[in-house]
C-alpha cells in the first residue's frame, strides 16, 4: 500500500515492472533496520559493496532458490559471489535516468569478454537491482523516525512463476513477529562468528545477504556521521545521489518540478523498468550489448514481451 503526503492529487503510478507483473510472478516482504532510511538507500545503490559484503573465503554452498548471488551467471561458470570477489575494483559509471540515477559497474573478465551489472536509483528512496539471470526486485527505504525505517521489497520474474510459500518460508525464519526485526541486529553483533569469518564468508554474518547489508548501513550509526566522510571513485552512485538530493531540494523551494515524478498518465506510463541487468557481454560495443541482452529477457518473458507488445 502506497500513501501521498503532498500537496494536490497523488500523482499516476508510474509503469515499473515492479508495479504491473501479475501476481504469480511476484514476491512482497519488509524488514526494519535500525539506521537513517538514507543510509539503507546508499548501501544498496553502491556497486562495489557486494565485492566485500557478500564475499566468500571458501566455497558457496548455497542452492537455495530466491539468493540473490547463488546464481551462475550467464555466459561464465561461475556464480555471482565468486565473479565479483575476483574483481572487487569495478569501474563505475552513473548517469541521469528519468526514474533517478542508473549505475553501471563493469568488469573486465578477459580482453575480449566483460561483466556488466546495472543497478538504478529510483529517486528518492528505492532501487533496483538484478536477482540472478531472470530476476529483479525494487527495494523502498521508508522513514519511521531520524533513526528507524522499514524497507520494502517486491521481487519479480520475467521467467517463471515465484514460489511464494517457500520464499515467505526463508523470509520469516529471519525475522521476529510482529515488527518484522531481523534475529541478527546490533544486540547479538549480528550473529558474528569468528570461525565463520575465517573459513566461509567474509562477514562471519551468515548466508543471509540481507543481514550483510543490514550490518553495513547499521553500523555506521542511528544517523551517519557524514562530515568524516572522504568519499572516492567507488562512491560515484552515493556521490550523485547526494547531489541530486540537494539539487530537488532547490528546486521543490522554488516550485519546480522533481525528478522522478510523472506529471500526467502519458508520463507515468513512460516510466518503465528500469532495466536492471547482470551479464556477460563483448569488452568492445558493450553499450548495445547490454540493452540487447535486456531486450531479449523481456520479449521472452510470459508477461513482459506481451506488455512491452
Amino acid at each position: 500500500m502506497f500513501a501521498y503526503l503532498g500537496e494536490g492529487d497523488p500523482p499516476p503510478f508510474p509503469g515499473y515492472d515492479c508495479f504491473v507483473a501479475p501476481d504469480a510472478y511476484t514476491f512482497a516482504f519488509k524488514g526494519l533496520w535500525e539506521c537513517n532510511w538514507l543510509q539503507g538507500v546508499e548501501g544498496g545503490i553502491d556497486p562495489s559493496h557486494v565485492s566485500f559484503l557478500h564475499r566468500f573465503v571458501g566455497e558457496d554452498p548455497r542452492s537455495v532458490y530466491g539468493q540473490q548471488f547463488s546464481e551462475v551467471v550467464e555466459g561464465t561458470d561461475k556464480k555471482l559471489s565468486q565473479l565479483v570477489a575476483d574483481d572487487h575494483r569495478p569501474d563505475i559509471e552513473v548517469e541521469d535516468a528519468e526514474h533517478g540515477l542508473r549505475v553501471y559497474a563493469l568488469r573486465q573478465l578477459t580482453g575480449t569478454v566483460r561483466h556488466v551489472r546495472i543497478t538504478n536509483l529510483v529517486f528518492p528512496n528505492a532501487f533496483v537491482v538484478p536477482f540472478g539471470n531472470s530476476k529483479a526486485f525494487c527495494q523502498w527505504h521508508v522513514p519511521i523516525d531520524d533513526e528507524n525505517h522499514y524497507w520494502y521489497m517486491i521481487l519479480y520474474d520475467f521467467a517463471a512463476e515465484t514460489d511464494k510459500d517457500l520464499l515467505l518460508a526463508q523470509r520469516l525464519a529471519e525475522v521476529s513477529l510482529p515488527d518484522y526485526r531481523p534475529l541478527r541486529n546490533r544486540r547479538n553483533d549480528w550473529g558474528f562468528d569468528a570461525a565463520e569469518q575465517r573459513d566461509l564468508t567474509y562477514t562471519g554474518m551468515g548466508l543471509d545477504i540481507n543481514v550483510h547489508d543490514q550490518w553495513a548501513v547499521e553500523s555506521m550509526g542511528r544517523i551517519q556521521d557524514r562530515t568524516v566522510e572522504r568519499l572516492g571513485v567507488s562512491d560515484r552512485a552515493v556521490t550523485a545521489n547526494r547531489r541530486l538530493l540537494l539539487r530537488s531540494i532547490e528546486a521543490f523551494e522554488a516550485g519546480r518540478p522533481l525528478p522522478g515524478r510523472p506529471v500526467d498518465a502519458a508520463s507515468a506510463r513512460a516510466l518503465t523498468g528500469p532495466a536492471a541487468v547482470d551479464t556477460v557481454t563483448p569488452a568492445d560495443g558493450w553499450e548495445r550489448a547490454w540493452r540487447d541482452r535486456e531486450r531479449d529477457l523481456r520479449a521472452g518473458s510470459p508477461w513482459a514481451g506481451t506488455r512491452d507488445a
